[in-house]
């Protein structure tokens, strides 16, 4: 029940709208429907397979590791701070600035057919190993290295994560995925500014920490959160 309930806010911090833009892009441009769900389970199952699989074979180890022999000292975090924080800092004033600007994201096949939404589905799947809510449900699965726990821990996040791509893939089975995906993309709309602005402003915020961590330890020779 632990692991199910660390699966289940690990997914609503990693929640991700963009499964569901991609559906919506790739109606809009003419593709089946059929594979436009390929698109989606492709995703959905190849994230929990390669999960579990992860959780399976890289979680115990890196578990076990003891990481504290690679704690580096209060100088090195310090230096490494003072970089991030001047780098999020610099990010966040450009935002400010340009609202429109944003990190560059892989793009989606462009073509609507099978080959093209299978390929883009397995991608966007791999991807998952760069989201750190992953990551760390896969250290957490494996600890125990029991298959159907970390199988249903998996797709508990992948659900909830995957929820807006769940919610059209459903209202396509009931056959109602237009007006669900015209209020989607109109919700979208709506919300990106404001998700923007919260972004920017998460930016500059951590950003900011780093900078202040950083210069106390300069002034003091301690951290404010220890090492």
């Amino acid at each position: 029940m632990t692991l199910l309930l660390t699966a289940l806010a690990l997914g609503l911090a990693g929640l991700d709208p963009a499964g569901a833009l991609v559906v919506a892009g790739a109606l809009a441009a003419g593709a089946r429907e059929s594979h436009v769900v390929l698109f989606g389970l492709v995703v959905l199952v190849g994230t929990v397979v390669l999960g579990t699989t992860l959780s399976l074979t890289v979680g115990p180890r890196v578990a076990e590791i003891d990481w504290s022999v690679f704690a580096p000292g209060d100088r090195t975090v310090a230096f490494v701070e003072a970089l991030l924080g001047v780098g999020l800092v610099c990010w966040g004033v450009v935002r400010a600035r340009r609202p429109t600007a944003h990190a560059p994201k892989p793009r989606s096949a462009r073509g609507t057919g099978p080959i093209a939404l299978v390929g883009a589905g397995i991608l966007f799947a791999l991807s998952a190993v760069f989201d750190p809510t992953f990551v760390a449900l896969t250290v957490i699965a494996g600890r125990d290295g029991a298959f159907w726990s970390a199988a249903v821990a998996h797709s508990v996040w992948v659900i909830v994560s995957q929820g807006p791509l769940v919610l059209v893939l459903g209202a396509m089975a009931g056959g109602k995925h237009k007006g669900v995906v015209a209020w989607f993309g109109s919700l979208w709309s709506r919300l990106r500014p404001a998700i923007g602005r919260l972004v920017t402003g998460a930016v500059l915020l951590v950003g900011a920490f780093f900078l202040l961590d950083a210069g106390w330890w300069f002034v003091t020779g301690e951290l404010l959160v220890p090492n």
